[in-house]
């Protein structure tokens, strides 16, 4: 059950931080894994709402939930907001996306920074207020979110030890990521953990983009780097479309990501 809701803005930066609270949070000496989602303006609600469920049937354990998210309270703020922190570099946004974007604008590439902020600032300050295990974090992304996913673990891999990628948008700057992928395999920190990866079964192109196909490409890509201490798995959800692809892919990857 969910005991507590908190919310921490950082007025600074525009963004906010939705914190939940297992039933029972106060009563165990152990620290709690953690859940970080993205998006939270569209995950957060749900995210909680699968981990109470899942946690009802015994098939999670209480979790802390901390959905990122921004101040603003329009869709279309929001919408802009994350076309230019999600992505790693600036590069123009095809027109067939745009067009379904509220207006956002043609280029990004504040991905470095947002990372920064999560995982230099916001994190240690949660690791400072709650009791959670910095060796047991989650994190969750879809579209452009997910593609900040794997902007970080391939430039900072020892951030989270699971990673729920629903729908990346891997297509950004002519799927620069492949090209961070390939880097990442250079000498550095390995990769560790899971990662689940889900795609709509009817989402075939967005546009002119694959996303089917780019998101079976990403994830051969990271099954040549299976290991024993990095697994990967592809899910393709049958029936769901790039927008109705969240809740499913929430309850079937964080079954598999703590199975």
């Amino acid at each position: 059950m969910i005991w507590r809701r908190e919310m921490h803005r950082y007025e600074d930066s525009g963004r906010v931080l939705h914190v939940a609270l297992p039933e029972g949070y106060t009563e165990r000496a152990e620290p709690y894994p953690l859940v970080v989602c993205l998006d939270a303006q569209w995950t957060f609600g749900t995210v909680c709402d699968v981990v109470l469920n899942l946690g009802l049937a015994r098939l999670l354990p209480r979790l802390v939930v901390v959905g990122v998210g921004w101040t603003s309270t329009t869709a279309r703020e929001v919408v802009h907001h994350r076309a230019a922190s999600y992505t790693p570099t600036s590069a123009p946004m095809p027109a067939s996306v745009a067009r379904n974007m509220a207006g956002a604008p043609c280029f990004g590439g504040g991905a470095p920074a947002f990372q920064s902020w999560l995982l230099d600032r916001a994190l240690p300050e949660l690791q400072a207020r709650y009791h959670i295990d910095p060796a047991q974090r989650t994190l969750i992304g879809h579209s452009l979110s997910g593609l900040c996913g794997l902007y970080t673990l391939f430039t900072r891999p020892a951030a989270f030890g699971r990673w729920l990628l629903a729908s990346p948008s891997s297509w950004w700057d002519n799927r620069v990521i492949f090209d961070l992928e390939q880097r990442s395999r250079e000498p550095g920190p390995a990769l560790r953990g899971r990662v689940f990866l889900s795609v709509g079964g009817e989402e075939g192109r967005v546009g002119d983009i694959p996303m089917i196909a780019n998101t079976q490409d990403l994830h051969a890509r990271l099954r040549q780097r299976h290991s024993a201490d990095f697994e990967t798995t592809l899910v393709v959800l049958d029936g769901e479309l790039h927008h109705s692809t969240i809740p499913a892919a929430v309850s079937r990857g964080l079954r598999w990501l703590y199975r």
